[in-house]
């Protein structure tokens, strides 16, 4: 026979096992999140999309538009985006725009690669797009530090070249970085002296300031020879998230094969390699999408 008091501790322990847990303060159960398979998560993906670098913020009747959806459809997707955070709606406007929670997981991916992970891919791909090599540098004071080179033949890795140093006015990589550099850069370099290396050296302060600006019109930089006899190099910009120059990425190769024709060529392939790395780095050309999903 029970006696009350063990049937009461009896109850009272029952009571806890079937209770139901306590909701969170913000509960999503109304949230009718899409659940349709692959097809949701390419519909959530290209909602973001819509959210170029020129437009801050977008109606719901300007998303469905652009993706040729209906707005209901459209609205569950940013309903899952906005529980999640990666989209947030102005209470006032009722206008969308991407959400804090979406920089925050950017921010950490372009943390967890850093500047060699971000670079090494497209180096690769480079030097086996053109078979030469491919480089990256970093300023260093008054002088270009390599901190990668992947010779472009076969050996993928990085070379006895790396932590190498080179002058900044007479090479492309140098250039580059002079170029995007402070004027109180230019000023010391000058004021240290532009020594020639060989009879195409830039020695002149004032063609050195002729020859950036036409470095930034063009937005890459050439050394013909400048600082090596018989060797030729191009190089472009590589970007942080903020736009500030950090690196630049270039090509090497003789004279004999890198001909002015075979340049003309070069230009844009290492143009896009920095391009590429700059995206990594989490640099948004205004001009350009960031995401790139097939419809």
């Amino acid at each position: 026979m029970r006696t009350p008091t063990k049937e009461k501790s009896r109850r009272q322990a029952s009571a806890k096992v079937t209770s139901s847990p306590v909701r969170p303060s913000h509960s999503i159960k109304d949230v009718k999140f899409d659940r349709s398979g692959p097809g949701s998560a390419t519909r959530i993906l290209r909602v973001l999309e819509c959210f170029l670098p020129s437009d801050h913020d977008l109606s719901l009747s300007q998303i469905a538009e652009r993706l040729s959806m209906t707005k209901s459809s459209i609205h569950r997707a940013l309903t899952t985006l906005s529980v999640h955070g990666l989209v947030e709606q102005d209470p006032v406007t009722r206008r969308y725009r991407l959400g804090i929670r979406l920089f925050e997981i950017g921010a950490a991916a372009i943390h967890q690669r850093g500047l060699h992970g971000a670079a090494h891919p497209a180096l690769v791909e480079l030097a086996t797009a053109t078979g030469e090599a491919c480089h990256l540098a970093v300023l260093s004071r008054t002088e270009a530090v390599y901190i990668y080179k992947i010779d472009g033949t076969s050996n993928f890795s990085m070379t006895s070249r790396v932590g190498g140093r080179a002058p900044i006015h007479c090479t492309s990589i140098g250039k580059v970085l002079l170029a995007w550099g402070s004027t109180s850069l230019l000023r010391r370099l000058v004021d240290g002296g532009l020594r020639q290396y060989t009879p195409k050296t830039i020695t002149s302060p004032t063609k050195l300031a002729e020859e950036l600006e036409m470095v930034r019109a063009k937005g890459y930089a050439l050394d013909d020879g400048e600082y090596e006899v018989g060797l030729k190099c191009v190089a472009a910009p590589i970007r942080d998230h903020a736009g500030a120059v950090v690196a630049a990425i270039g090509i090497a190769g003789p004279a004999s094969r890198l001909t002015d024709d075979y340049i003309v060529g070069l230009v844009p392939l290492v143009q896009s390699a920095g391009a590429t790395v700059s995206r990594s780095l989490g640099y948004l050309d205004s001009n350009s999408h960031v995401l790139r999903l097939a419809k």
